[in-house]
């Protein structure tokens, strides 16, 4: 009974965090998509997306290292957080340079240092910290990015988004006083590290590539409405990926949760049916202006159950140091996606591209399920 007790406190920290911060993140963005035009919105989701790509380039793979050697007790942050931080300064330097928009430079660093930060707590599972950090920040997000953006405009939601991460320095430092800088600890894990530093490139490019290649295939309006049609998804996904960072640690030191795994898999396939029928109904009435997004619903929310299998394996397989096979699955998944937008989205426009969506879960996941069975794959 305390260990289950346990798990119902460590998640309730999580979920309380989660959802809160997930709400508040969802409710901004759809005020958003309410006081801008559909291409508006397009062109913000595609400028946040070159940062949460960048940002993902220069975490070197950190996140989930953070997290299972945390777990570990092995302390690796100092070295980690150093290399990342260096690297996010110079992938900031250039998105600024290349683009000139300072938002998009400012919310590399602000999500480089939240994910260092928030890693480290769920490997440390300092749920708490976790929960109060998360839910503080999308706070300051909301404050800061409406007040921006009605002095400065669009680009301003982007600025408020970057400073809302500030308060995440302060575990930066603690990370830096609780442990020093010994490359050698990276090196005897460098093949490790190598394979989640692919796997969360690959997954970066699932969520973002996806949005750069729509705008020259069906341009910002369109992009707009697949990007809210993703809220909704993301929306859907919240509590599957509390489960998912309450799982990672605990596959780390090899405790096993079949009954947690497969229950969350049944809320999903639950998801799924809400997504077909009401979710479109509700989001069309809602959001008039954005015309072609119940479509966008109606195909995306078929990814669910895939997208939540593919979850499950990806703890399993981390937390058990078999990086290599989450990156295959990734791999699979994102050369599914891209080569979806490309081909289907030319073809039958947002209809093909959200469908690429979901061919690219369905691959990922049965790639997971055989590699789960087969030690080869």
């Amino acid at each position: 009974m305390t260990g289950f007790t346990t798990k119902i406190k460590a998640l309730s920290a999580i979920g309380i965090a989660d959802i809160s911060g997930s709400g508040i993140s969802a409710l901004f963005w759809f005020y958003v998509a309410s006081i801008l035009e559909p291409s508006e919105y397009g062109e913000i989701s595609y400028f946040l997306s070159i940062s949460l790509l960048t940002a993902n380039v220069a975490l070197l793979g950190a996140a989930n290292t953070l997290v299972v050697y945390t777990a570990k007790n092995i302390k690796i942050q100092a070295s980690l957080y150093f290399m990342t931080l260096i690297a996010g300064l110079v992938a900031s330097a250039i998105i600024f340079f290349i683009f000139y928009n300072i938002g998009a430079s400012i919310l590399v660093i602000g999500y480089l240092i939240f994910t260092l930060v928030t890693s480290e707590l769920l490997g440390r599972k300092l749920f708490k910290n976790y929960s109060k950090y998360v839910i503080l920040q999308k706070i300051l997000m909301v404050v800061f990015s409406l007040v921006l953006y009605y002095l400065f405009g669009q680009n301003g939601i982007l600025i408020g988004m970057g400073l809302s991460f500030a308060p995440y320095i302060i575990g930066i430092v603690k990370g830096f006083k609780n442990s020093k800088i010994e490359f050698q600890l990276i090196k005897k894990r460098s093949n490790f590290i190598i394979n989640s530093y692919a796997q969360s490139i690959l997954g970066a490019l699932g969520s973002s590539l996806d949005k750069l290649i729509i705008v020259p295939v069906v341009g910002f309006t369109l992009l707009g409405n697949y990007a809210l049609g993703l809220q909704y998804y993301n929306l859907m996904l919240i509590i599957p990926t509390i489960v998912m960072k309450f799982l990672l640690p605990e596959d780390s030191i090899g405790i096993d949760n079949k009954k947690l795994k497969y229950l969350t898999i049944l809320f999903a396939g639950v998801l799924t049916i809400i997504g077909l029928t009401i979710g479109p109904m509700v989001m069309s009435s809602i959001f008039p202006k954005f015309e072609e997004v119940q479509d966008v619903i109606k195909i995306i929310s078929l990814s669910l159950i895939p997208s939540v299998v593919v979850m499950m394996y990806h703890t399993k397989f981390l937390g058990s140091e078999k990086s290599r096979k989450a990156l295959t699955s990734s791999l699979i998944g994102s050369i599914t996606q891209i080569s979806g937008i490309i081909v289907l989205g030319n073809m039958y426009g947002i209809i093909g591209v959200s469908f690429a969506l979901v061919l690219a879960s369905i691959n990922a996941a049965i790639y997971s399920l055989f590699a789960d069975k087969y030690e080869k794959l």
